[in-house]
């Protein structure tokens, strides 16, 4: 059902601010900036008098979509943990990890912990630390990898992992890739938590993996609501085929869905897209047609 990765999608307090942040900071560049409004926003997203600033940052062909809500506005103060279900976030490979560690955190960048190593004995070479945006939104900084610098990875954490496994893997079509557990005292002192145990599990859209996490200590809040409109809320997007056919199919299957499928002009002559809830309640995104 599912043909690609679309986006990573964030809500945040102040685009200009957040766009400066990940253009100026992180040197990812920005494509384009628009806005939209009007009665198909409205149907979209469920909100009457919508209206939302949208800036498109591409790095590494992967897409980061940061999205303004003008009205309404949602709660601006991100109240999520790290270990909380809902939690997501985006991973920054860089070449030298400590090096931009120093230059961020001297340019004002919030970190958990300084760099750590992933795995002292299998990857002695291989450090990675957390870091906050201006939000507070998570993001992962980490030694680059074989896809050279750039974003390489989108997690989320789960509240129900079986759940959350059968609806992304059963229901959605999308295929499973590595399942670890991660413990041990670099993963705790990065996440600034006791005794982590966590499982990380990749499933596959294409030749791209999304990593979902379950915590299986410290236990973070099984259920957060987290709006579209609300500061920190991730909303993955997923290409299909055929949005409608897709629609159908998942309607037939219980999924809940914001809107039928809706076309938003701003987003591209051939775009139609729709927004679901997954088991946690958490927007996701389907589209299909080719945005301009």
């Amino acid at each position: 059902m599912l043909t690609r990765f679309a986006y990573h999608g964030l809500t945040v307090a102040d685009l200009d601010r957040s766009v400066a942040f990940y253009r100026d900071l992180l040197h990812m560049p920005l494509e384009k900036t628009y806005q939209v409004a009007g009665e198909d926003l409205e149907r979209a997203t469920g909100y009457s008098g919508a209206h939302i600033r949208v800036a498109l940052l591409r790095n590494q062909g992967r897409l980061l979509k940061l999205t303004e809500f003008l009205s309404p506005q949602g709660n601006k103060k991100l109240k999520i943990r790290i270990n909380d279900a809902g939690a997501s976030h985006l991973t920054v490979q860089v070449e030298n990890v400590h090096k931009a560690y120093e230059e961020l955190l001297a340019k004002g960048v919030k970190f958990m912990s300084q760099p750590v190593r992933a795995n002292p004995v299998a990857r002695p070479d291989r450090y990675f630390t957390y870091m906050l945006d201006p939000d507070g939104i998570i993001l992962q900084l980490s030694l680059a990898g074989g896809d050279g610098v750039g974003t390489y990875h989108h997690s989320h954490l789960v509240g129900d992992e079986a759940k959350a496994m059968a609806f992304y893997r059963d229901v959605l079509g999308m295929k499973t890739g590595r399942i670890r557990d991660i413990t041990g005292p670099g993963i705790s002192e990065a996440m600034a938590l006791p005794d982590v145990l966590e499982r990380e599990s990749d499933l596959l859209v294409g030749d791209e993996a999304i990593e979902f996490q379950y915590f299986m200590r410290p236990k973070g809040n099984k259920k957060n609501e987290i709006r579209l409109c609300d500061v920190g809320c991730c909303c993955v997007a997923f290409e299909v085929d055929d949005i409608r056919r897709a629609y159908g199919e998942l309607s037939g299957k219980g999924v809940t869905f914001v809107s039928p499928p809706v076309h938003l002009e701003e987003e591209g002559p051939g775009v139609t897209m729709a927004y679901l809830l997954d088991p946690d309640g958490y927007v996701r995104e389907l589209r299909s047609g080719d945005p301009k």
